[in-house]
């Protein structure tokens, strides 16, 4: 299988930044406690799915962005855009209008996946993050003005459509999700030939979780990340006695999760 290749249509400037102003380059020559106190500076800047609760303790599962599907549109001076030229002059893109009825650009930073439509709606999939969803959109927005240059390119209503992560709980063999699916029967679909998870949608939350007998936990439905881990953490305690853990584990005591921010 064929690796994807994704264009790089970030900025020249930014290209030109010498490594040595990044606060985490030169890592290699600063001791240990020094290298960590810098990682853990970035990672503070960052929202809540993307950096280390340090509050939290190690056998807490916390659920972690995998994706984010984000609609944007696109503001220009013309009816439609012109996605045969896009296609063109954009290197890693594909657009076969006869299949689907968008242009695909496989972004390299951030790495990202945009699908442009000619009215204007641009959907980003591939973030972990909003912040790194706008990066990608106006890196695309970047890459259209390159292309047409006596066009102006703006956007507007950017929503977040879905996220999505997973959990992963230490200690964790399997989840016994026939019996789970015998006692939540009506909040419950499984169907092992067609797909290997069970799909649990609890009552009055907005997630919805897909739970594998290799103990790993999907949860997606939500547009806020605060939901995510509100959601979570109310029904994690219906799912507990079906856990089976390793030989000689012993479970930690419940505790709540909470949300530190919006993302």
């Amino acid at each position: 299988m064929r690796k994807r290749k994704y264009c790089n249509i970030s900025h020249k400037s930014q290209r030109e930044t010498p490594a040595d102003s990044h606060p985490l380059f030169q890592y290699q020559t600063t001791s240990d406690t020094e290298c960590m106190e810098k990682l853990l500076g970035i990672l503070d800047r960052k929202p809540i799915c993307q950096k280390f609760n340090r509050q939290i303790l190690p056998f807490k599962p916390v659920p972690t962005t995998h994706n984010m599907v984000s609609t944007i549109h696109i503001e220009t001076n013309t009816d439609k855009i012109d996605l045969e030229m896009i296609s063109s002059c954009i290197a890693n893109s594909c657009y076969d209008k006869k299949r689907f009825a968008a242009i695909t650009i496989r972004i390299d930073e951030p790495k990202t996946t945009a699908l442009l439509f000619s009215s204007g709606k641009l959907v980003i999939t591939g973030a972990s993050s909003k912040q790194i969803a706008v990066a990608a959109v106006r890196s695309t927005i970047y890459m259209l003005k390159n292309v047409f240059s006596y066009l102006d390119v703006s956007f507007k209503n950017h929503i977040i459509q879905n996220i999505v992560c997973n959990v992963r709980i230490p200690n964790l063999q399997t989840i016994d999700i026939q019996k789970l699916h015998s006692q939540y029967g009506t909040s419950c679909t499984y169907q092992p030939c067609i797909f290997p998870g069970l799909i649990f949608r609890p009552d009055n939350s907005p997630i919805v979780l897909l739970i594998f007998k290799s103990a790993r936990i999907v949860v997606t439905g939500a547009r806020e990340y605060d939901d995510i881990v509100c959601g979570f953490n109310d029904i994690v305690g219906t799912l507990k006695p079906f856990f089976v853990y390793t030989e000689g584990f012993i479970p930690p005591p419940e505790g709540p999760l909470r949300a530190k921010g919006p993302p």
